[in-house]
């Protein structure tokens, strides 16, 4: 008898456990199933819904999970002024994304024995200063030294003309490093102007013309180029605009793409780009072994990559900005996810934070948080009492930087340099920046009178004090 219940209670404990095992792994799986493509693509339409409403977003976008594309739409307009619409295979520009083609065929050509990027720049460019100091995959790697030509005072100017590559490169040549070459790192456009010329050296041929045959083409990207040339005509293209107003846009500055050549001049679509992402799986434009060795995580931008993790996952992350456009092409190569945003708006909101946010729906996980974009209307009065000159303090991206606001009707103007950036009015001392969809707040002191705003975006905050009124 003893025995009997011994043996019987543990066996009946035995059975309650094994049926509440079940219970639980029943449920995990259930919990743990993957959401459908279907309902993955209805939640990335609704998240982009509001951006669109509200003007906020134009452009395209592509999201794919495993071969399989779950969302690919245009929206807003392509020409504003001819009333064309976005489509998904509208040609944009998509300024740094270009970088990644610019380094897959410096790569290729240490493929093909013809350089190594350990080779000193000086072997093929003879008398660049510091040439002897500087190796290719400095340039790669944006570790050179070497100063951003788009910092350069008369860039804006300089840029509206066309220029061969090696003009491109005399423009910076002989400006002092900003640190050892290998030593540190800064983010410098110049780098891949140098490399397009380096290409151009070592192949004979044009950047572009390289980059046709040996990279565009062998990837399947029909509709994709180099946009050197001003007078060439690029069907089905989208023109570039700047927010304006409250929920409209305004003619991007003037930009002649071939100053860009090698960081950022070409242009694609789409499903271009979704065709580089799946050759990059394969060996049609980089062997696997230069791809295991190169595309890993590291300092900043290399190869033209931002490779980190992102919700757990690792991602290679390339993203562009340039007079008129935006546009991120995000890999998650270990998941096989993709996602594309191209944008014919100077505004980044493509990048922080649609592309981030379409990823964490494909993920499952928690989305950053939508900013309100809603616009109230506020008394004229109040907004004109809001203009003057304002200064940053020395934590601000461009330190001690002076700005003037301006009313306009309904909304204000921030000027910064060549920056202007639209207001919208969110409440009576509330306003989001329609450039970066950053956030303003008036400030006023204890006896009530305006004595500055902070500017909140991307988690930091940064206070401007106004040192004139209007």
């Amino acid at each position: 008898m003893f025995h009997r219940r011994f043996l019987g209670a543990p066996m009946k404990s035995f059975a309650v456990a094994s049926q509440i095992a079940c219970l639980l792994l029943f449920t995990s799986i259930a919990c743990c199933q993957e959401v459908p493509d279907r309902q993955i693509g209805d939640r990335l339409r609704v998240y982009l819904k509001p951006f669109v409403e509200s003007g906020n977003f134009t452009g395209a976008v592509l999201v794919a999970r495993r071969g399989k594309v779950l969302l690919r739409q245009g929206y807003g307009m392509a020409s504003y002024e001819l009333s064309a619409p976005n489509l998904a295979e509208t040609r944009f520009h998509i300024a740094s994304v270009s970088k990644p083609f610019t380094a897959a065929a410096i790569l290729q050509l240490q493929e093909q024995g013809r350089l190594s990027i350990s080779d000193r720049v000086s072997r093929f460019v003879p008398g660049f200063p510091n040439g002897d100091r500087i190796t290719v995959d400095n340039l790669l790697t944006h570790t050179s030294g070497i100063p951003n030509v788009n910092d350069l005072a008369d860039y804006n100017t300089f840029a509206r003309s066309p220029h061969t590559t090696a003009q491109l490169v005399a423009k910076f040549a002989g400006l002092p490093l900003e640190f050892q070459p290998g030593s540190d790192y800064r983010y410098s456009n110049s780098n891949y102007n140098l490399l397009a010329l380096i290409l151009e050296k070592v192949t004979g041929v044009s950047y572009g013309e390289y980059l046709n045959k040996r990279v565009l083409e062998p990837a399947g990207m029909r509709d994709s180029g180099h946009d050197g040339d001003a007078l060439h005509l690029i069907p089905f293209s989208a023109s570039g605009y700047e927010p304006a107003g409250i929920t409209s846009y305004e003619k991007a500055p003037y930009l002649d793409w071939s100053n860009k050549t090698g960081n950022g001049s070409l242009y694609s679509t789409l499903d271009d780009l979704y065709r580089f992402d799946r050759a990059l799986y394969a060996d049609r434009v980089l062997q696997a072994a230069t791809r295991q060795k190169y595309f890993v995580e590291g300092r900043g931008n290399r190869y033209g990559w931002f490779i980190r993790k992102r919700f757990g996952h690792r991602v290679m992350s390339s993203n562009g900005r340039s007079p008129g456009f935006t546009a991120e092409l995000d890999r998650f190569p270990d998941d096989d996810v993709t996602i594309i945003v191209l944008s014919n708006s100077y505004a980044s909101v493509s990048q922080d934070p649609i592309a981030e946010a379409l990823a964490a729906i494909v993920f499952g996980q928690e989305q950053p948080a939508r900013p309100d974009m809603r616009a109230v209307t506020i008394p004229q009065s109040t907004l004109e009492s809001y203009a003057g000159q304002y200064r940053y303090g020395p934590d601000y991206f461009v330190p001690n930087a002076e700005f003037t606001v301006t009313a306009h009707p309904g909304y204000l103007l921030l000027q910064l340099g060549d920056l202007r950036m639209p207001l919208v009015p969110l409440s009576a001392t509330e306003f989001l920046d329609r450039n970066f969809l950053g956030h303003i707040t008036i400030s006023h002191s204890t006896e009530g009178t305006l004595d500055g705003l902070t500017y909140r975006y991307a988690g930091k905050q940064f206070a401007a004090h106004r040192v004139a009124g209007k």
